[in-house]
């Protein structure tokens, strides 16, 4: 037991470490540090060493060696590694495409909450071509998404009530997700500004669209949406 608690405490360690080498800039330290707990079965440090080798910070880029490492931290149910393989599974430029097993890698760590999972499983089904197109699919991430305060799912979510894919067309909702979306512009990363953005300029089209009734509808629906805070906005 005494030796399993001071390699677990080795391993933060060098988590630990590793990390302060990549903050200040040094990828080859990290990448030493944490290749020896990798080696030893730590999941944390196998997703790291993993994503290091995809990126090719610290070391030469190598997909098929970062896929090893990720694929060893996965066989520990490590979400990263899950969300990463999965993104490394749709990917059509070369042998990896793999796009059934990337659905199950999504859905298994979306339905744990996680919340990229979620927006990526919402994509998918609504744009189709790496799976059957399923608005009803994408309807359902993209809630759980939204719900979890994602920009780009609450766009997703006002587009489908935009047009009326997989769902009654509804002005007041579209407007409403549209809204909420838009209130992520500020104080936020260059990826969701840009959503935010987008979200923006779909509200202002919606909103020349919609009659008093829909505007008075629409308000109604983000006063109880914010009130549930986004648990029960339909």
């Amino acid at each position: 037991m005494g030796l399993i608690v001071l390699a677990q405490g080795v391993a933060a360690d060098s988590l630990t470490e590793g990390q302060d080498a990549l903050m200040r800039g040094d990828d080859s330290g990290a990448v030493q540090l944490w290749t020896p707990p990798a080696t030893a079965g730590d999941p944390e440090a196998q997703y790291r060493l993993g994503m290091m080798y995809l990126s090719g910070r610290g070391v030469a880029h190598d997909k098929i060696t970062a896929m090893r490492w990720l694929r060893l931290a996965l066989e520990k149910h490590h979400l990263g590694a899950s969300l990463a393989l999965a993104k490394l599974y749709l990917d059509k430029t070369d042998g990896s495409y793999d796009p059934e097993a990337a659905i199950l890698l999504l859905r298994d760590v979306g339905e744990k909450g996680v919340i990229e999972a979620q927006r990526h499983l919402g994509q998918i089904y609504r744009n189709g071509g790496s799976v059957s197109q399923d608005f009803s699919e994408a309807l359902h991430w993209f809630k759980l998404g939204a719900s979890n305060g994602d920009i780009e799912s609450q766009v997703g979510l006002g587009e489908l009530y935009r047009y009326g894919y997989g769902v009654e067309q509804s002005y007041p909702r579209a407007f409403m997700w549209m809204s909420l979306a838009a209130s992520g512009l500020t104080n936020n990363s260059p990826e969701r500004i840009m959503a935010a953005k987008t979200a923006v300029k779909a509200r202002n089209e919606i909103e020349r669209m919609m009659s008093a009734e829909d505007r008075a509808e629409a308000e109604r629906l983000a006063i109880a949406c914010w009130q549930a805070k986004l648990q029960q906005c339909d």
